[in-house]
């Protein structure tokens, strides 16, 4: 480990500090880095994210290894006294080098959502009838591919397709969401967002998106982790976050261009300088 390494470990050990790195009221009021850690393991397919409104530091570990599983299949085929075929699936990690991350965290947040909870208001059922054309037949259920539907049951012309069947268009109603109070305490929600934090004593982008990448799949293969949360969907059991010396830019490398580069990859990279 380099100077650089052992400093931040040290530094970060103190759960006040690493949870100023995440959430940097005075340089990040947007607060862009949480919001980025929790995109890179959350999905909110039917919420909007407002606020962070706490960042509570609740466990460390520091080098903690990760094994990705080696998954290994065998089939195994017998001819005497009778034919039979047995599959034989397994998992080893004997042999295999671990994917190190530096910290890894568990951070508690509180969020402010506005969720959507896809009420029904109304549901209309009708019978489609009165169409002496396809082309009518095709206004009246806009979302039907009537090539497709036409072939799949082996219809040929207009008349088959109007003896066939009787036709209903249901038409469901969602009930609109009120006004949304982002103080209102049932708008706030607790997550738990676990980080594993890379930090590295010079500046290799292609080095430190490898080792994050590894460090990532190493803990989709080998930890269990419920992939729906509340009104979230969970992708992966680890945000990356990467840590770069702050002394280390230098042009054509700069910050930003940097952050955006990781930041395509769903990973947070960070410059500090040691306290």
């Amino acid at each position: 480990m380099s100077p650089f390494v052992d400093r931040l470990l040290l530094q970060l050990s103190d759960p006040a500090q690493l949870a100023a790195l995440l959430l940097p009221i005075a340089d990040d009021p947007l607060k862009t880095r949480i919001r980025t850690l929790f995109d890179s393991v959350y999905d909110l397919p039917f919420a909007r994210l407002h606020d962070v409104n706490a960042v509570q530091v609740r466990q460390l570990e520091f080098e903690r290894p990760l094994f990705p599983p080696r998954r290994t299949r065998q089939t195994r085929t017998q001819t005497v006294p009778s034919h039979a075929v047995t599959e034989v699936a397994g998992e080893s990690t004997e042999g295999l080098s671990p994917a190190w991350l530096d910290i890894a965290a568990e951070v508690g947040l509180t969020l402010v959502l506005e969720v959507d909870p896809g009420e029904v208001e109304t549901v209309l059922v009708r019978e489609i009838t009165g169409f002496n054309t396809l082309d009518e037949f095709r206004a009246r259920f806009r979302f039907l591919d009537l090539n497709a539907f036409m072939a799949e049951h082996h219809i040929s012309t207009f008349e088959e397709l109007r003896d066939r069947f009787h036709y209903l268009l249901t038409q469901i109603r969602l009930r609109a969401p009120g006004l949304f109070d982002p103080a209102d305490p049932a708008n706030q929600h607790p997550f738990s967002l676990k980080v594993a934090i890379l930090i590295r004593d010079a500046l290799d982008l292609a080095g430190a998106l490898r080792d994050a990448k590894l460090a990532r799949t190493a803990a989709e293969r080998a930890l269990t982790f419920q992939r729906e949360v509340g009104p979230a969907e969970v992708r992966t059991p680890y945000a990356p976050l990467v840590i770069f010396p702050e002394a280390a830019l230098a042009a054509p490398f700069t910050a930003d261009n940097v952050r955006a580069f990781f930041a395509r990859e769903r990973i947070l990279a960070l410059f500090v300088t040691p306290a």
